[in-house]
């Protein structure tokens, strides 16, 4: 008897603490998600996009462009720009005020496609932030490039000058998804297509008024060394 008092007093006080634990969260469950999900993908507004946006990129990155809404699109991994048109002005502000605090207050993995899907067709200057958390991160033996590069693209469409010097630093990535979209959201703001060549865009940076980028970002990316095997 008295070891069942004590486990059902047990059980209570955990049921007690995670109560207090939700109610003091300091994202009550009123920030929802909203359930308004985005039109199909459509080829036609995005090769439009791509000859609106990006004539002056590489032939190369204009196609990447394309195969990425081709390859992703139908997982809605990709969006059309204007996939949310419909939402009234209140539920788009409640998806940004969600996507705000997801894409800066959590880890870095494939749970934020969702996302940062989403952010892409949102442009909200509000967003960058996260999203340039999220297209910045890096640790040597994470090889996991589908967050990063689903963020530089959503960057691309936020033509935030904020993210410039960083959109910079991976024009030279090894991941090919992430160089590509680097070079697509640069050419998109800047109307130029300097490849891989970060001195180039520094210089067109510094062109327009701009502080010079820090040199630890213009550095060739190099591979990180494989991890020693454990013995």
């Amino acid at each position: 008897m008295k070891a069942s008092l004590f486990f059902a007093v047990l059980v209570a006080l955990l049921g007690t603490s995670c109560n207090i634990a939700s109610q003091n969260s300091p994202h009550p469950a009123k920030v929802k998600h909203s359930t308004t999900s985005p039109a199909p993908l459509d080829m036609k507004k995005a090769q439009k996009e791509v000859n609106t946006y990006y004539s002056k990129a590489h032939p190369e990155v204009q196609e990447f462009v394309l195969w990425t809404a081709r390859g992703f699109g139908r997982s809605k991994r990709w969006l059309n720009e204007d996939a949310f048109a419909s939402l009234s002005d209140e539920e788009r502000e409640k998806k940004v005020k969600y996507l705000i605090i997801l894409l800066n207050e959590s880890e870095y993995g494939r749970h934020l496609s969702r996302g940062l899907a989403e952010a892409s067709a949102l442009k909200d200057k509000r967003l960058v932030p996260g999203l340039m958390k999220v297209a910045g991160y890096s640790r040597p033996y994470i090889h996991d490039c589908a967050p990063k590069w689903m963020a530089v693209a959503a960057l691309a469409r936020q033509q935030s000058d904020e993210s410039v010097p960083l959109l910079i630093s991976l024009v030279d990535r090894g991941n090919q998804n992430t160089r590509m979209w680097a070079r697509a959201a640069l050419a998109r703001r800047s109307g130029h297509d300097f490849g891989k060549d970060k001195q180039a865009w520094a210089k067109w940076w510094e062109a327009q008024g701009n502080k010079p980028i820090d040199k630890k970002l213009l550095k060739p990316w190099k591979m990180p060394p494989k991890r020693k095997k454990r013995r």
